[in-house]
């Protein structure tokens, strides 16, 4: 996986050879999510982050979107 952002201690990370729907994986402080990039839903039932923690993960990734979803792209047209 390649770290794409890094924001304190969390690493946004995209996998070259990952499956769709687009997504973005957080891993920081022993914990991770993954977060499908087009509808900002969780893709895992559970996570090791706080609520607010996602929360704020989830606002961060809205707001960064389309770096993310350009990173995903550009990584995937390799393969």
């Amino acid at each position: 996986m390649v770290t794409v952002l890094r924001v304190g201690q969390l690493k946004y990370k995209v996998n070259k050879r990952d499956h769709n729907p687009p997504h973005v994986h957080v891993e920081g402080g022993g914990a991770s999510l993954r977060v499908n990039l087009l509808t900002l839903e969780l893709m895992d039932d559970e996570t090791d982050f706080s609520k607010r923690m996602v929360r704020r993960i989830v606002m961060y990734i809205a707001e960064h979107k389309d770096e993310l979803l350009e990173k995903w792209v550009e990584y995937h047209e390799e393969n």
